[in-house]
């Protein structure tokens, strides 16, 4: 039986001949929560090199060919962010310094955004690998209080909200032919596709900036 390394430097030529075969061209498969974040390359991808622990699934390709899918999200970027539900200000027209105070009266629910993927499978994937803090949709409540101390002729802006973070991610697909990796398949990334999210955490409240 040919080592590793030979059956990886002679998948292009593999992957040639089943194509041949197979109808290629269908739409990304729907992710599942088992997503893992990924550590393979696309170079070594196209060599016949998928990475562990994906969840694999028939996929009916037209033909009498067996072959798989599966797919993982990889985060590219990760930032801090604040949805506002609403704003307050307080100006402060004196020569000293006085106390402004804000009380929420609007209710608005966040949800998780999603441009690639499904919401629920990225959820899972987020909620496990950037905050455990992260749901699928965040409400604001009214009557939330907070106060801070407003300078001498100064002003200062109160916003309530939501706590977030904002996401940028890749998917990718991977293909096995003939029978799934471990048992011999053909195994290649098949594309990827770049999206964004938005995810709210469970924390809300007032955050205060200079006017």
């Amino acid at each position: 039986m040919a080592d590793r390394s030979t059956r990886a430097r002679s998948g292009p030529r593999r992957l040639a001949r089943w194509r041949s075969r197979v109808a290629v061209g269908a739409a990304l498969v729907a992710l599942t929560t088992t997503l893992t974040v990924g550590t393979s390359s696309p170079a070594q991808a196209d060599e016949g090199y998928c990475p562990s622990g994906l969840t694999w699934s028939y996929f009916y390709n037209g033909s009498f060919t067996p072959e798989y899918v599966a797919g993982e999200y990889v985060i590219n970027s990760v930032r801090p962010d604040f949805l506002v539900s609403e704003e307050r200000v307080v100006v402060n027209g004196t020569n000293r310094e006085i106390t402004g105070s804000f009380t929420s009266s609007v209710s608005r629910t966040f949800s998780l955004t999603v441009t690639a993927g499904t919401s629920a499978s990225l959820f899972g994937f987020l909620s496990a690998n950037v905050s455990a803090s992260i749901t699928q949709s965040t409400t604001t409540t009214t009557g939330v209080t907070a106060t801070t101390p407003v300078p001498p002729y100064g002003r200062v802006i109160g916003q309530y909200g939501v706590e977030a973070y904002a996401v940028d991610y890749t998917i990718r697909e991977y293909r096995s032919i003939g029978a799934l990796p471990e048992d011999g398949g053909l195994c290649y990334l098949h594309g990827s596709t770049a999206g964004t999210s938005v995810a709210p955490t469970v924390y809300t409240g007032w955050r205060v900036i200079p006017g």
